[in-house]
């Protein structure tokens, strides 16, 4: 972006070639272009990570639905980001009571958690098998 497309204002509209790692120009302009790349990655990293900070309901949802479906389709994302979102619009719409909450009692595990810990068993089953040199994992209790 900085050396082919002229997109810094600091280095200006030219293009420079860098395929030989900067050795054709002077230094100056050498550090010149590396400053400007580190800004554009700096900028680009505070920004990804204020998306992921924002949006971190969402992140842990769609993880953990990956990790019990390992794909999805745009539309299952699309579903199960705006259930994420409603679940938070709802909560937040909800008056709080100024006493301390009491904490709920504790909850029996959820269906995705079983199906994590079968997915777990059976990854660790074909493991097992194939360091046997099976190959093919057999079902577990057959």
């Amino acid at each position: 972006m900085v050396t082919k497309y002229g997109m810094s204002k600091a280095v200006g509209i030219v293009s420079h070639n860098y395929d030989d790692n900067g050795k054709s120009m002077s230094t100056e302009t050498r550090q010149l272009i590396e400053t400007e790349v580190r800004d554009f990655l700096e900028r680009a990293y505070g920004n990804a990570k204020t998306i992921l900070t924002t949006h971190q309901k969402e992140l842990h949802a769609l993880a953990k639905a990956l990790l019990e479906h390992e794909t999805l389709s745009g539309n299952q994302i699309k579903a199960l980001l705006a259930q994420v979102n409603s679940q938070s619009k709802s909560l937040s719409a909800t008056p709080q009571k100024s006493a301390a909450p009491t904490p709920p009692p504790p909850s029996p595990p959820s269906t995705a958690a079983s199906a994590a810990a079968a997915a777990a068993a059976a990854a660790a089953a074909a493991a097992a098998a194939a360091a046997k040199g099976q190959g093919v994992a057999q079902p577990v209790g057959s």
